[in-house]
């Protein structure tokens, strides 16, 4: 019953991580998300790594298309972030007009002592056209100091100025880091999305839990 309930708060939290919507649709796979509990897949099949310097970088989209694609312990701990930071998300939400905000789990890793990073230089890029972030929410102290010793990691909830393309290539840029990896995962993403609907039964183009 717990987990339910945590389920319908995330949904009343964050309309743009159950329903966001790219602004042109692209045929990998469908811009709705499949019913929760049956995917399969690690966090790390949607997570996309840079190097720029001592500092290592992965950046998850958060975002139901793909979240409900990953197996069930991995996704209900993504629910209970979102859901503990409810208050924070819609106050970054309300304080900067975002009516339909990209989220994304960022974390900052370094290697070396000493090492500094500058949180707001993270963008994504998608049709020779930048997506930049409007507010970061530190889930770290050492996110707000902006500086790390080796070995020690900071982590933030990003919230962009609209939702991430998830269903089609973009690519991600720390300085002068580059990942451009999203668009080979998207056919695994279309296959697991279709494993999904097929063990389900499902239509091609199912409704939302």
């Amino acid at each position: 019953m717990r987990s339910t309930g945590r389920l319908l708060l995330l949904g009343a939290l964050l309309p743009a991580l159950v329903l966001a919507q790219d602004a042109a649709p692209t045929g990998r796979f469908d811009t709705l998300p499949v019913p929760r509990g049956h995917g399969q897949l690690n966090q790390d099949v949607i997570t996309l790594q840079l190097r720029s310097g001592a500092l290592d970088i992965r950046v998850m989209p958060l975002d139901d298309r793909v979240t409900r694609l990953l197996a069930p312990d991995a996704e209900q701990s993504l629910l209970a972030l979102l859901t503990s930071r409810r208050s924070s998300i819609d106050s970054a939400r309300a304080r900067h007009g975002l009516h339909q905000p990209g989220l994304a789990l960022v974390t900052f890793f370094a290697r070396d002592n000493n090492t500094r990073f500058e949180p707001q230089l993270i963008t994504i890029s998608v049709r020779n056209r930048q997506i930049q972030p409007s507010a970061t929410l530190p889930l770290s102290a050492s996110f707000s100091n902006q500086v790390l010793d080796q070995r020690e990691q900071a982590m933030g909830l990003y919230l962009f100025e609209e939702p991430i393309p998830v269903t089609e290539p973009f690519v991600v840029q720390y300085r002068d880091a580059v990942n451009a990896d999203w668009e080979r995962r998207l056919s695994r993403l279309d296959r697991e999305r279709a494993r999904i609907l097929s063990r389900l039964g499902a239509p091609d183009t199912p409704g939302v839990d």
